[in-house]
């Protein structure tokens, strides 16, 4: 594997900071260490002398860690080739709460920075706040760092990195270029801009069982529109409050990790035609203005534990920083919601020659209609037959001409999707409404997700139509041809294509990682058809999935049009498919397996407040200045940084982890989805720049990119959205009235 050079390693915890233990060894023998505290049944913390008025700081675990100079500041003068200033502390006084550590960053003779660093230790926790002060004005701009060293023995690929929502362990799954993905392991580099993170955490797991967290505790976030563009590689700006974390390693150096303020990253660019791909990353460095009375203060946060497997690192990790970030609920009406919802999906359904669909995509902003506005599709994005359910469950709900309506357009999207896909193998997944035929393109192939997603849906309502004795044998029928012959294409080793040809069982994508996406659906025509063999092949996709990737903590392959690539739908679904295994053979292994599908889907959550560019016009934002962003989540590792809302179907799921666990944290969670995934649905008296009540584009962009923060990649509606915000709604109402009741109510 290739290591980066010393020039591209300049930015902080990068140049200058090769350790060597056996100094720190010699020093602490001759004058004892000024010790921290204690991990709980681990490590000291302690700070080493390495010399008079030299003071390092050293960590006793396994393995150790250290920093002999962790007083850093990386300076960029106009010009120049980046230079690191890097010290121990100079005084160390002591607390009632820890240590008060301060050291004199010089350059040529004159001091040019003031460090002081307040150092606290709590359980197994330790803190330091940061204050730089800049004593002399000069050119360029400047960052600060705090950095640790793991001892040498230590390899790359002896560590499993956490960055949620961008990397869990293997950059596999990644894609080539994420901040996460194979290039930056490759390159012994993982460093990550926490305005990409759902939370600003990083973690790393030792043999052994310990890890090392890092967490911004009181994340700001501030930047501007230059900046979250990526207008120049280099900037320096006082208005710049964010941070970046992670790990890298120097050529032959230790393996190190740390913070950088403010952040400093290396991307790897797009491919560009006729050009080799890039060796290294390009660099990204953001300074402060070396000037008198500029703010740079931050807090770091590490956390040492002995957690045990890389899953149950993840785990801690992710819950530590949520109880420490504390996510605000912001609530909304639950009522209102729901009902300028269907409304809107009502208004919005088309009938062309007799057939009904819900359009595959719509503006928010304008009425100009788009090419596939007529695409009309199952499952995954398009979800005609769920928006059919959600019509139909309003119509048993409001008894008026309103409902009613409803309920016969959900009715006719049902028949139409029949009469549209009547054979099996399917043709496709989707037809065009203008002309009834089968679209041929490959968003509405037959994927095995896009189908199985809607059709189990469709026998839930089936179900829920025959117990108020409205039959519909059309629709078992339908779902149970196609059942059939899915379960003859599973494969021994209990795997499912992702995707097949067109009208065949030839196979367009052998992966195996969608197995989950079935399991619902089947594990569903046993309870409808009493017949055992589709539970059979559910029982086998499901240990399939977990024991490729769900023992690991990863969970890949959710969105259709992302192939196996790590992102959160794979959580969601896999969460589902190990609920209804356990529903069905009350089986405590697949609880505890959707435990672990859903701690790893909730840790693409954002749980931080991030503001949007201080000099960006509201106007030309998407996700407008002011509104949380609490509640958005990480779509793919593949798309880091960018954000939708697609989680909030999981609102009954992670009140059923509640009920099932009596985990508080769980509730938590899906208190989150419910209310605050709807930041951005327009509502009467709360449009922002959309057309009406009722509508949310896709997507946004939060991490820096093309775009900028704040701006997604389009203006569009798709039905998922509607229908997964209404999901998380009617079937929470529908499976726990009372925690719906006490959600609707704000508590």
């Amino acid at each position: 594997m290739s290591r980066l050079t010393a020039l591209e390693a300049h930015d902080m915890f990068g140049k200058a900071s090769l350790v060597v233990f056996c100094l720190l060894g010699m020093a602490a023998q001759a004058a004892p260490p000024m010790e921290l505290g204690r991990v709980d049944g681990g490590p000291a913390v302690a700070f080493v002398r390495n010399g008079p008025g030299d003071w390092g700081l050293r960590i006793d675990g396994t393995p150790r860690i250290a920093q002999a100079r962790p007083a850093r500041v990386e300076i960029l003068h106009n010009g120049q080739v980046p230079q690191s200033l890097a010290a121990g502390y100079k005084t160390l006084r002591r607390t009632p709460d820890g240590v008060v550590a301060e050291a004199d960053l010089k350059e040529h003779g004159r001091a040019l920075f003031h460090i002081r660093d307040v150092w606290t230790m709590h359980g197994d926790v330790v803190t330091v706040s940061r204050q730089v002060q800049v004593m002399a004005d000069g050119q360029g701009g400047f960052a600060s760092s705090i950095a640790f060293d793991v001892e040498r023995s230590v390899a790359w690929n002896d560590v499993k990195f956490l960055a949620p929502g961008i990397l869990y362990a293997d950059p596999t799954f990644d894609g080539p270029r994420s901040p996460g993905g194979t290039l930056n392991f490759a390159a012994h580099r993982l460093v990550v801009r926490e305005d990409m993170l759902p939370a600003p955490l990083f973690a790393m797991a030792f043999a052994g069982g310990w890890s090392v967290s890092i967490l911004d505790p009181s994340p700001r976030g501030d930047t501007t529109m230059a900046d979250t563009t990526l207008s120049a590689p280099i900037l320096t700006d006082a208005r710049f409050q964010f941070g970046s974390l992670g790990a890298k390693q120097v050529e032959d150096g230790p393996v190190q990790f740390g913070f950088d303020f403010p952040g400093n990253v290396g991307l790897f660019g797009p491919p560009l035609p006729d050009k080799p791909m890039m060796s290294a990353p390009s660099p990204v460095r953001r300074y402060h203005p070396i000037a008198r009375g500029v703010d740079h203060h931050y807090q770091v946060a590490f956390r040492i534990a002995h957690d045990g497997s890389f899953p149950q690192m993840s785990r801690n990790a992710w819950r530590w920083a949520w109880q420490t970030l504390k996510p605000p609920v912001t609530p909304i009406d639950v009522a209102q919601v729901r009902t300028v919802l269907l409304d809107h999906l009502q208004a919005n359904s088309a009938t062309i020659g007799g057939r009904t669909g819900i359009p595959f995509v719509l503006s928010t902003v304008t009425d100009k209609l788009q090419w596939n506005w007529t695409m009309i599709g199952m499952g995954f994005v398009s979800k005609n037959l769920e928006c059919a359910d959600q019509l139909l469950r309003e119509g048993d709900r409001d008894p008026s001409e309103r409902g009613q309506k409803m309920r016969a357009t959900g009715l006719a999207i049902i028949k139409s999707m029949i009469e549209a896909l009547p054979t099996v193998p399917l043709q496709g997944t989707g037809y065009d409404l203008a002309t009834g035929k089968v679209w041929d393109h490959v968003w509405l192939s037959p994927y095995l997700r896009n189908a199985t997603e809607d059709m189990r849906v469709l026998m839930q309502a089936y179900a829920r139509e025959k117990a108020l004795n409205r039959d519909h044998p059309e629709w078992l029928a339908w779902v149970k041809n196609y059942s059939d012959w899915l379960i003859q294409q599973q494969r021994a080793d209990g795997s499912f294509p992702r995707r097949w040809e067109r009208g065949s069982n030839a196979v367009a994508e052998a992966s195996g990682t969608a197995s989950y996406a079935p399991v619902p659906l089947l594990v569903l025509m046993t309870a409808i058809t009493k017949d055992p063999k589709y539970q059979d092949a559910a029982l086998k996709a499901g240990e399939f999935v977990w024991s490729n990737w769900g023992q690991r903590g990863l969970f890949v392959g959710g969105a259709s049009d992302n192939p196996n690539i790590t992102d959160k739908e794979a959580g969601m679904l896999s969460l589902e498919a190990y609920l209804s295994l356990y529903d069905a053979t009350h089986d405590a292994k697949w609880l505890e397996r959707a435990k672990a599908a859903g701690d790893f889907a909730e840790s693409w959550i954002w749980i931080w407040n991030l503001p949007m560019p201080v000099d960006a016009n509201n106007a030309d934002l998407h996700w407008k200045k002011g509104v949380p962003t609490v509640g958005l989540q990480g779509i793919t590792a593949l798309s880091a940084g960018g954000a939708d809302e697609y989680l909030d179907w999981a609102v009954p799921s992670y009140a059923k982890l509640y009920r099932l666990t009596g985990d508080t944290h769980y509730r938590d969670v899906a208190r989150v989805l419910l209310h605050d995934t709807k930041s951005m649905v327009a509502l009467p008296g709360r449009l922002y720049d959309m057309k009406g009540p009722g509508w949310q584009q896709e997507h946004w962009s939060m991490g820096p990119g093309w775009h900028g923060r704040g701006v997604g990649g389009h203006r569009f509606w798709l039905p998922w959205v509607s229908a997964n915000h209404l999901h998380g709604i009617t079937v929470l109402e529908e499976t726990d009235p009372a925690l719906f009741k006490e959600f609707s109510e704000g508590k």
